[in-house]
């Protein structure tokens, strides 16, 4: 009888790993912090050479508005496109009006008086637009009371002073109603309910009547009410109740103003 040969309860898998020893385990360590600090590196190389890009397209801008500086002051698109090139790297000439921007173009004086004569335009005209006129219609006002010695001002001027404006939280601002950019000067927020009944309005010829809009917009009475009673409280609509239809809310902002 020969030797008795034992044989193991189970046979090693070839395809598992051994787990890695105290070595192993530094040596991935240290090659975890070298890809750390070759990827730190690479990223303040990242930042110096867009830092250095951003100085260069600084320079060139300042030197581009030096030799424009006429046009910019004169041709109100040319102006709205340089102040767009601006933005795309984070040059704000309005930013400060003691600024290099300032000194070299007056662009910030510009703005900023531009939004006073917004301010009036819009105060004069309140008691007959409801605190609510289009862009379109406040460019063509304030255009026909600038004298022929100011600088022709464009819809993207007036964009510009009133975001400025803004910020004081002044109640001015910007707002699209259906296709229409719409200038609110009153501190009410309008929701799409007041901006769908104002488009609708549009589309009718200045106004609705409460059997057009339940019809039209599928609104039950509480909803139209509520709609209409913050309109009316906040001098946005006028109420003519003796409309060939019945009783019909006019949008003095829709008319064409004489």
């Amino acid at each position: 009888q020969g030797p008795t040969i034992r044989l193991p309860l189970a046979l090693p898998d070839p395809t598992m790993r051994r787990r890695p020893g105290l070595a192993g385990l530094r040596a991935q360590k240290a090659a975890r912090e070298k890809l750390q600090q070759k990827g730190r590196k690479l990223e303040e190389d990242n930042i110096e050479h867009m830092t250095k890009q951003l100085q260069v397209f600084r320079e060139n801008l300042e030197k581009f508005a030096a030799k424009h500086k006429d046009k910019i002051a004169k041709n109100p698109q040319f102006r709205q496109r340089f102040y767009q090139m601006c933005a795309q790297i984070g040059v704000d000439p309005l930013a400060s009006r003691q600024g290099f921007w300032d000194q070299l173009l007056g662009i910030g004086n510009f703005y900023y008086e531009l939004a006073v004569q917004i301010i009036q335009m819009c105060m004069a005209l309140r008691p007959e637009t409801g605190g609510l006129i289009s862009l379109k219609e406040l460019h063509k006002e304030l255009s026909k009371r600038r004298t022929k010695y100011m600088q022709k001002i464009s819809p993207d001027d007036i964009e510009t002073s009133i975001q400025k404006v803004a910020i004081l939280g002044s109640g001015f601002r910007i707002e699209r109603i259906g296709e229409q950019k719409m200038v609110v000067s009153v501190p009410t927020e309008l929701n799409t309910d007041h901006s769908a009944i104002i488009g609708f309005a549009k589309e009718s010829g200045g106004y609705v009547t409460k059997k057009m809009v339940m019809e039209k917009l599928k609104w039950s009475n509480e909803r139209l009410e509520r709609t209409l009673n913050l309109l009316e409280q906040e001098s946005m609509l006028w109420i003519d109740e003796q409309g060939e239809s019945g009783t019909q809310y006019w949008f003095p902002c829709l008319r064409q103003l004489s």
